[in-house]
């Protein structure tokens, strides 16, 4: 009886003991680690976890962490963190494989129920340093807010509008490394809850089999594949709602505008954008709108292919595009990419002022006056007097007629648009202006200001204001009103 229990101590409770300590000692590192960051993260942040996960088979992580900020007192609570490889031992020393690049074969982090409150204190100061940076050019409209009513930019306040009061995400990321084929792959996920989830897969290959952080680029990684994709989650349906409310019109009707003045805005810039780029566009712009890109390039694209390349048309062909939106394949191998960028095509066409006669320029309606055309008689009878007495004779009587009498001011000349030198232009910004380019292309708007060759020019379109930028060798005539 009493063999029977030592063996059965020896074959039993012993490797249970064993088994016991070595997850405890396995725990214990993933606690350390746990701590050693907390302490790391003290001159910026508080954090606080409720509880260590540590699965044998090689996931580890926390549940219940709670990051406060030291800087505004902002709260970001994490549902859970989770790390998990293919090679359990690669946590017990997980820094000193990485830098060695003795990766394990599959690698993964994700966070789970990152949430951060839009009127929480760093989203204030993220709105006031975007307002500060959108000072510069206020009266601008961002090119998503088109068509939008007043509104000039779908920022945090724009969403708080469209009834997000929070943003809460998963994300994902994992490496897959596989140094004998020399091969790795990198993966992304985020989703955002009632926004939209997106997902994005790369595939690599390296020349060399040493994948350590400090030798990467040495191995001359060439892309073989890359896969996005973007699934509205109910952000289109928010977004097209608010737009057509602030906008006073049905979706329908804010979507074609939106369309309308983004092509205007695209095309003042030189872009035209084919058809079938226009249908992307407007079926992810459509509630859960989903677009899928593939981009698998023959034998890899590497630095040598990219030095050889003579024109981005060359670069578009050798990606070897695939795109679905809403699962219908797009033609994109339809599109003449050279054909895309065209001279800026502005606005407003307005025929050429005569260049002979400057002066003869078109008055300002709200301040032009119909001058009294002079009748031929009095023509006639001026004429004859200038003949019969001379000028000076003239001049004389009406010094004796005025003499004694305080002169007045002659009245100032009305304003106009006039035509004004280029290097001039500086001295009016602000001003109305109408500018005409060498392609005979018109723009009237206010001048912003002149800078580094370029004019920056504000017109006002419907529900919006767009800003164009122009370059001085492109213009031909510029009329300042003043």
């Amino acid at each position: 009886m009493r063999k029977l229990a030592t063996w059965f101590s020896i074959l039993v409770l012993l490797p249970a003991i064993l088994a016991a300590g070595a997850y405890g000692f396995y725990w214990y590192q993933v606690k350390s680690y746990a701590d050693r960051f907390v302490e790391q993260a003290m001159p910026v942040a508080e954090v606080t976890y409720g509880a260590i996960y540590a699965h044998p088979l090689g996931e580890v992580g926390v549940d219940g962490v709670n990051i406060r900020l030291h800087t505004d007192g902002t709260t970001i609570p994490i549902d859970s963190i989770r790390i998990k490889s293919q090679d359990p031992l690669f946590f017990l020393d997980p820094q000193g494989r990485i830098e060695s690049g003795d990766w394990p074969p599959y690698l993964s982090l994700m966070i789970n129920g990152l949430e951060v409150g839009l009127n929480s204190g760093l989203i204030k100061s993220m709105e006031a340093q975007a307002a500060e940076m959108a000072s510069l050019s206020a009266d601008a409209v961002s090119p998503n807010a088109l068509a939008c009513g007043d509104v000039q930019n779908l920022d945090t306040q724009a969403l708080r509008e469209m009834g997000y009061n929070r943003v809460k995400m998963d994300l994902m990321s994992s490496l897959q490394v596989n140094p004998a084929e020399r091969f790795v792959r990198i993966m992304a996920n985020a989703d955002l809850d009632a926004i939209g989830r997106s997902n994005m897969d790369i595939e690599l290959s390296v020349a060399g089999s040493n994948l350590a952080p400090s030798q990467m680029l040495a191995a001359n990684p060439r892309l073989q594949r890359i896969e996005v994709e973007y699934q509205d989650g109910g952000y289109n349906i928010r977004r097209n709602r608010f737009c057509s409310e602030k906008a006073g019109v049905e979706v329908d009707a804010y979507l074609a505008e939106h369309r309308r003045l983004l092509e205007q805005m695209l095309l003042s810039q030189g872009v035209d954008l084919p058809e079938p780029v226009w249908a992307m566009y407007t079926g992810v712009n459509q509630p859960r709108g989903r677009i899928n890109v593939v981009i698998d390039p023959p034998g890899g694209l590497g630095p040598e292919v990219m030095a050889g390349m003579g024109a981005p048309t060359e670069l578009i062909e050798r990606l070897n595009m695939r795109v679905r939106v809403n699962d219908q394949p797009v033609a994109i191998d339809t599109i003449n990419w050279a054909a895309i960028m065209v001279p800026p095509q502005l606005p407003d066409r307005m025929p050429e002022p005569s260049l002979k006669n400057p002066q003869l320029v078109e008055q300002a309606p709200e301040t032009a006056e119909a001058a009294p055309e002079a009748s031929s008689s009095e023509a006639s009878a001026s004429a004859e007097i200038a003949a019969e007495t001379g000028d000076d004779a003239v001049e004389s009587e009406e010094d004796d007629l005025l003499r004694g009498m305080a002169k007045r001011d002659p009245e100032p000349e009305p304003k106009r648009f006039q035509v004004t030198a280029k290097n001039q232009l500086a001295s009016w910004e602000g001003a109305q202006v109408r500018v005409y380019t060498e392609l005979g292309n018109a723009l009237s708007g206010r001048m912003l200001d002149v800078k580094g060759g370029e004019i920056r020019i504000e017109q006002r379109l419907q529900r919006g204001i767009v800003i164009y930028p122009l370059n001085l060798e492109q213009i031909k005539t510029v009329e300042v009103y003043r």
